[in-house]
């Protein structure tokens, strides 16, 4: 089901970035209740240092996870306004869903990362998926993919170009997935 824009956006502040995922939901998902927000605040090097989640669906109601990493991660989630659980971790680096994209459009490679998941934090390998075509409404890529695919969390992006444009990305946890394509991308040509 089409639920929305979902929009990416990355700016450098004083020590590192600011990220942002936004979903602008059409009508018939803004009326079901579909919302999601992201916003990280990546070091130099894009780990995470603070990240926020809220995601709002039909028969799940608000969930929102604020994390902060000084030295050690913390992390508390909130299940439509009120405490329900966090937990901490001694891993200094450590990415979130807006983090890992960019880090990968830098370091496009493989390799073990700790991903910041609602329950937990989630260690494992992302994987070279190789080169695919990938067709979006932007038009069709050759792109490499790659793939962090744990029970807690997943992460699947596909990047084209010199530029490694996130062209497609599919991220979640459990069996619920979100799945992002691109629409356009200014002064690009397809195929590329």
């Amino acid at each position: 089901m089409r639920v929305g824009e979902y929009r990416l956006t990355a700016a450098f502040v004083p020590g590192g970035h600011r990220l942002s995922g936004t979903l602008a939901p059409l009508s018939p998902a803004r009326w079901l209740g579909f919302d999601l927000t992201l916003e990280s605040l990546a070091g130099p090097g894009l780990a995470t240092r603070r990240f926020f989640k809220r995601f709002r669906a039909p028969g799940v109601g608000e969930v929102r996870l604020e994390v902060r990493v000084e030295g050690e991660l913390s992390a508390r989630r909130y299940q439509d306004g009120r405490p329900v659980g966090g937990y901490r971790a001694k891993d200094p680096e450590v990415f979130d869903d807006l983090s890992l994209v960019y880090h990968m459009r830098v370091r496009p490679e493989a390799g073990k990362i700790a991903l910041v998941g609602l329950y937990g934090l989630v260690r494992g390998r992302v994987e070279a998926l190789g080169r695919r075509e990938v067709r979006v409404p932007a038009g069709r890529f050759y792109a490499q993919g790659f793939r962090f695919d744990r029970p807690e969390a997943y992460f699947e992006l596909a990047l084209a170009g010199a530029a490694r444009w996130p062209v497609w990305i599919r991220f979640g946890f459990g069996r619920e997935r979100l799945e992002a394509r691109l629409l356009a991308l200014p002064g690009a040509r397809s195929g590329r």
